[in-house]
């Protein structure tokens, strides 16, 4: 069960309506599989990120968690790239 607020709280804090005023390089790893997040929420993120440097991963098979080992080593080469 999610706690009554979480919800209101998200809704409150959308914010792919319009551009975010973040200009640091993005790396953003969405599991294609996730249950929880439909992977184009990363596509409209990067659409709104004022970066100039986003890159989005898409992992075709990858879960909400991205906790297998595959994936953690991809995380991991991601950060050290950064």
């Amino acid at each position: 069960p999610t706690h009554p607020g979480f919800w209101a709280d998200g809704q409150r804090l959308r914010l792919l309506e319009a551009t975010i005023a973040l200009d640091c390089p993005v790396r953003l790893l969405h599991g294609q599989a996730d249950p929880d997040v439909p992977w184009d929420v990363s596509l409209r993120l990067a659409a709104v990120l004022r970066s100039a440097d986003v890159q989005v991963h898409l992992i075709k098979d990858g879960d909400h968690r991205l906790s297998r080992e595959a994936d953690i080593a991809l995380l991991l080469r991601t950060i050290a790239a950064l």
